[in-house]
């Protein structure tokens, strides 16, 4: 166990770390000491650069020579750490809860050796032992508690980085190893302890090892060499002699003592430990560079290699700080090619391209520029493609300019920016490394901007035309490179100020076309935001640029006009580079005809003429060439006739320099074109921005005045022409109408805007809107054109809202004025000629050219308006006449309706629904119970349009059932009679199809049925009230009945519904009634009362027959008008002489829905629609047979709630015409 213990961990391998950056290595990192408040140096210097950390570590690494790393940087040798597992750095992965777990059984085991260590005698050596195991038990808490103390310090320190990197104020964090320390101290106490109490401890030479070692990292180096040099002399054979060695050598050799330095390390080198032979002659090479022995140090170094190559991975670390050390050495010998030999053969080969470039730099560095060429163009040639190739080429130029051979560098130069600028070879196989292609962005850019100037500069003295070229070919590839990507990482700082150079050496070759689009581009340049290409950009070159844009692309529309020739300069000729480049050209407008000329394209630089004077106003408005700039644009489109864009144009103009000489010439043709063009809402807008300028259409003026009109009828024709009938907005409209009208309510054209937004509401549902724009025609505009459109309109919105009286009367006003303006148009002719002849006169004293044609225009052009309205509205007045007597007739103003309806009649004989309004007529007479009228109407029907073609199958032998009905209520018999024969006659006339009709057939069968009414009073009148005819008396009855039976039956075969039903009925009454003479019938005289009563019993033997056939019948009526849903006075009839006969059989009269006799104006099709939408009509109430049930009989009940059924027609029509 013991052994196991001491020598566990112990590691032969050597750790190595990197050094400073003296010839004689300094120390990795600073000892560790315990934190204070008062922090350590490093501590100090960390808060005092925290702000800049990154800046240096950027130009830290910006400094590095091309293709060599920063690991490869160390001057020095590398040093060691012991080959002791406990103070070595061994490889791990870093487990927090594993090693919190540890630590957690470390304090158990440490508590456990606390309590174990005092019960052990004092001079026991498992004592000592047992004191030394809770010394590495307290090594292990120490480190273990340094590895939390930095994780911790490391994450405040990135914290307090992020934090200075916002800008924000914060403390630097400070290390604080106080905890670690304390277990150290106590390690350390330990040690010492068993050193002084325990002489004999076994594994002295390992505690001697230790403590030495601990102490030199507190920076006690005495005491430290001290313990190393006791343990070589107590302990000649310990394993840990030959570490010690080592670390006394670099004791030594850090102190620059190298006799002793370099005697300890052939010592430990004597030891035969491999790793500790290999690193002591790593040491002891770096003895000889620093004696000055180059040769035999190179030797040591090849030695070490060869030997480390040997051992494989156990050396891997060693091998490679050797070769990289090796460059110091070639260096310093100037020994290039024997350095690319060398590496080639031993250096791994991802190593040898950083070994050769660090050897070049370092040759660089020393001023062997020569070898350092030589090395450099090797590094190129094997990696052609290399992600440091631009980087060994731009060394390679510096090399040149080291040595001063200008031309070389200058060739040298331009070789670079071909390999590797943007877009070429190399570039595109280097694209998947932004950080690569960046860092030869920059070494390239460089080299061509350096370039490019000098060949400017030399132009510039030459003033030659060839040289000229020259650098405008450089400045393109230049461009093309450096200022034309969309990444702004690879557009150089520079960019937008070679962008004008380019541009300016363009135009002093006067090649227009290319400066043009190179001052363009400068003036669309976007500087990338970094302050260090915003510092170099000079912001007035994009000024210069823009105007400069205008003047050549003016040259060029010049040249395209013929009015300049193309430059073409000769090779020899001078160039003036700073001569004049002119002022912008003054512009002179000549009007055009809009009307009759077509728009044409702008050529393609009179566009971007256009475009580039918009665009140096826009980015430096009110400049002092701004007017000039804005007419020669505005000419350019006007003399293209783009009339449109030129007007609004010259309307800025004049809105900005309203003084000026030509701004109301300007305004006057830009009305001119707009209205030319029919765009009317420009021509509002700027109509009225001329308007409200009161410095150019000053007051009261003719230009104010002629402006004032001008936004009137623009503001209508938007509305009218654009809105409503373009846009097809008519909610927009109609409320920009009624907008138009308060802002114009004197405006000839404001009485058409308001019957605009009537008619537009009226489409759009929305009916206040619209009758109050109606109502304001009417009232605020008298003798307004469009009052006959008006007044109908306002007759269907006043039905909209159930106004019928007012929508009636309208429609009577509307007819009216029609007629009245029909006939004016006879005396308007006349008055139109006496007034031309003396508006003729009139011109005749006025000299005014085109006053008699103004005057004769408008009134020509308002009569033609008129007269368009009276046509359109004789369209309307069939309509009208229409719905008034339907409204009329729905108020129940019977007379005004007939009126109307007879005007209809009289003025519309040959429209096809005249018959249909005939017969309304009457029906109209019917509701109002004026029976005689409505006979007559009926009547006047079916001479007038029983034989019409228009007149519906079947209407005339309706309008005759009517006159029937009507001669009913009048009691006219001989009427009826006629009426009554003319429908049973004419029924064979009929057509199967019409007699199959509903209405028609029920007229039929109500005709028959009233026919009997004689025979019923025939039957009905035959009484048995004396005994001596009673047997007569009782054959009559008998014969009367089957006659009676065999003429209902006849009508009930009608197959009439309701008339077959009261048919049924009668026979059933007519059974009830013979049954109930007999029993009322008088008892003969002389009968004893066993005689009168045998008398009586045959009696109802006789009469109990009869009354079950009446209440077969009647049932069978019942049972029918349940069927058809009929509820009538016959139902009732039937009813009661059931519940007569059979006393509760109908406690309660039954409810059935009632149908009628499916009234014959709806069954005709006379409430159908005539020509039009109609409303709806009045709901049909039952009829009510004109025959009575039986003498005696009873009514049945009316149901709750309802109406005694009748059989009154309404006259309502279902609807009005729009």
């Amino acid at each position: 166990m013991k052994v196991v213990l001491r020598f566990g961990a112990l590691a032969v391998g050597v750790a190595l770390a990197a050094g400073g950056v003296g010839e004689a290595a300094e120390e990795t990192a600073p000892p560790r000491k315990v934190a204070t408040k008062k922090s350590s140096s490093k501590a100090a210097a960390r808060k005092a650069e925290a702000a800049s950390k990154k800046d240096k570590e950027e130009a830290k690494k910006a400094e590095l020579p091309p293709g060599v790393a920063p690991q490869d940087m160390r001057k020095g040798p590398a040093r060691v750490k012991p080959a002791t597992a406990k103070f070595a750095d061994m490889p791990r992965i870093a487990d927090s809860k594993k090693d919190a777990l540890a630590d957690k059984k470390r304090d158990e085991a440490i508590e456990g050796f606390k309590r174990l260590i005092p019960k052990l005698q004092e001079t026991s050596t498992q004592k000592a032992e047992m004191q030394y195991r809770l010394s590495e038990l307290y090594w292990e808490k120490s480190k273990y508690l340094y590895q939390l103390e930095m994780e911790k310090f490391l994450t405040a320190e990135k914290a307090y980085d992020a934090a200075v990197a916002r800008g924000e104020k914060a403390t630097a964090p400070e290390q604080d190893h106080r905890d670690s320390e304390r277990y150290r101290a106590e390690t350390m106490r330990i040690y010492e302890a068993i050193l002084s109490e325990y002489p004999d401890y076994p594994a002295r030479d390992e505690v001697l090892f230790s403590l030495g070692y601990n102490l030199y990292d507190l920076n006690r180096r005495a005491d430290a060499v001290a313990r190393y040099e006791e343990l070589i002399r107590d302990f000649p054979k310990s394993q840990f002699v030959p570490d010690a060695y080592i670390q006394l050598g670099n004791h030594y050799f850090e102190n620059n003592k190298l006799a002793p330095a370099k005697e300890n390390y052939e010592k430990a080198r004597a030891s035969g430990v491999p790793k500790i032979y290999a690193y002591a002659t790593y040491k002891l090479s770096w003895c000889d560079f620093n004696a000055g022995d180059l040769d035999a140090g190179l030797k040591k170094l090849h030695e070490v290699v060869d030997y480390a190559s040997q051992r494989g991975e156990e050396l891997g670390d060693l091998r490679t700080e050797a070769l990289n050390d090796l460059t110091v050495f070639y260096v310093q010998l100037d020994q290039p090619k024997e350095a690319l030999a060398y590496f080639k053969q031993k250096a791994p080969a991802r190593r040898q391209g950083r070994l050769l470039a660090k050897t070049a730099a370092g040759l660089v560095d020393a001023g062997h520029f020569d070898s350092a060429i030589l090395v450099y163009r090797t590094l190129i040639d094997d990696s052609p493609m290399g992600a440091n190739a631009p980087e060994y080429q731009q060394a390679v130029v510096r090399a040149f300019e080291g040595l001063r051979q200008r031309q070389q560098v200058r060739k040298e130069m331009k070789r670079m920016v071909d390999l590797y600028r943007p877009g070429g070879e190399w570039w595109t196989s280097n694209a998947s490394n932004a950080g690569v292609l960046r860092n030869a962005f920059s070494v390239t850019e460089e080299a061509m901007r350096v370039m490019v100037t000098e060949y400017h500069q030399e132009a510039q003295k030459t003033r030659q035309v060839e040289t000229y070229r020259l650098a405008r070919d450089i400045y393109k590839q230049y461009v093309d490179a450096f200022a034309s990507s969309d990444n702004p990482e690879f557009v150089a700082d520079s960019a937008f100020n070679i962008r004008f150079f380019y541009a300016e050496i363009l135009w002093a070759l006067e090649e227009w076309e290319a400066a043009a689009g190179e001052y363009d581009a400068v003036v669309a340049f976007k500087i990338p935001d970094r302050d260090s290409a915003k510092e170099v950009s000079n912001e007035a070159y994009r000024k210069s640029a823009s105007y400069n844009a205008v003047l050549a692309y003016d040259k060029l529309v010049k040249i395209e006009r013929g009015q300049l020739s193309k430059s073409d300069l000769k090779d020899g000729q001078k160039v003036d580079e700073k001569k004049d480049k002119g002022d912008v050209a003054k512009q002179k407008l000549v009007k055009r005809d809009a009307k009759e000329q077509a728009e044409q394209s702008l050529t393609k630089f009179e566009d971007r003429l256009v475009a580039a004077c918009d665009t140096y106003n826009n980015l430096y408005p009110g400049n002092q060439d701004e007017i000039d700039l804005r007419y020669q644009a505005a000419v350019i489109l006007y003399d293209r006739a783009h009339f449109v864009d030129a007007a609004r144009r010259f309307g800025e103009i004049i809105e900005k320099f309203p003084e000026e000489r030509r701004s109301r010439d300007a305004a006057d043709l830009t009305m001119y074109v707009l209205e030319s063009r029919e765009e009317w809402k420009e021509l509002n807008t700027l109509s009225r921005k001329f308007l409200g300028n009161k410095k150019l259409s000053k007051p009261g003026s003719d230009f104010a005045l002629r402006v004032s009109r001008v936004v009137e009828g623009s503001q209508y024709k938007y509305v009218d022409e654009v809105v409503y009938k373009k846009e097809k907005n008519p909610a927009k409209a109609a409320e920009e109408f009624l907008t138009f009208v308060t802002e114009f309510p004197k405006s000839e054209n404001a009485d058409r805007a308001l019957t605009y937004a009537m008619v537009i509401a009226q489409e759009a549902g929305e009916v206040d809107k619209g009758i109050t724009a109606g109502e304001r025609v009417l009232k605020e505009y008298p003798n307004s054109s469009f009052e006959l459109k008006t007044r109908y309109t306002l007759s269907g919105l006043y039905e909209k809202v159930a106004e019928f009286k007012k929508a009636a009367a309208m429609s009577e006003s509307f007819v009216a004025e029609y007629d009245a303006a029909v006939k004016a148009r006879e005396t308007q002719s006349k008055k139109d000629k006496d007034k031309k002849a003396k508006a003729t006169t009139v011109a005749k004293k006025d000299d005014t050219p085109g006053a008699v044609e103004d005057v004769e225009s408008k009134r020509a052009q308002k009569a033609a308006e008129l007269k368009a309205q009276v046509d359109a509205a004789g369209e309307w007045v069939a309509d009208a006449l229409f719905n008034a007597g339907v409204w009329y007739d729905g108020l129940g103003e019977s007379q005004k309706a007939v009126t109307a309806w007879n005007s209809y009649l009289a003025r519309f004989k040959d429209r096809k629904d005249v018959p249909q309004v005939a017969f309304s007529i009457g029906l109209v007479w019917e509701k109002e119970k004026k029976w005689g009228d409505a006979a007559r109407a009926f009547n006047r029907f079916v001479e007038d349009y029983g034989r019409d073609s228009r007149t519906a199958a079947g209407q005339a032998y309706l309008a005759r059932y009517h006159e029937l009905l009507s001669y009913q209520k009048l009691k006219d018999v001989r009427g009826q009679e006629k009426a009554q024969d003319e429908l049973v006659r004419g029924w064979n006339k009929l057509a199967e199809g019409v007699r199959k009709d509903t209405a028609v057939l029920n007229a039929y069968g109500h005709a028959r049925f009233l026919a009997l009414e004689p025979t019923w009073k025939r039957f009905s009148d035959i009484k048995f009230t004396r005994v001596s005819t009673i047997r007569r008396d009782l054959t009559n009855k008998q014969k009367e009945m089957q006659r009676v039976e065999k003429e209902y039956a006849a009508v009930l075969a009608t197959g009439s519904g309701e008339w077959g039903i009261a048919a049924l009925t009668r026979i059933g009454l007519a059974y009830a009634d013979f049954a109930r003479n007999i029993m009322d019938s008088p008892d003969p005289s002389g009968l004893d009362e066993e005689q009168l009563s045998m008398y009586r019993g045959e009696l109802e033997n006789l009469a109990l027959p009869l009354e079950d056939k009446s209440s077969e019948a009647l049932e069978k009526g019942l049972q029918k008008a349940y069927e058809l849903g009929i509820y009538s006075e016959w139902t009732l009839a039937a009813q009661d002489q059931i519940n007569r006969l059979r006393p509760g059989a109908y406690a309660q009269v039954r409810p059935v829905t009632y149908r009628g006799s499916s009234d014959s104006r709806i069954a005709s099709g006379v409430l159908k629609d005539l020509n039009g939408p109609i409303s709806a009509s009045a709901e049909p109430k039952p009829a009510a047979p004109e025959a009575v049930p039986a003498e005696g009989a009873k009514p049945a009940a009316t149901p709750e709630g309802s109406e005694p059924a009748k059989s009154e027609p309404t006259a309502s029509l279902e609807g009005v015409r729009p």
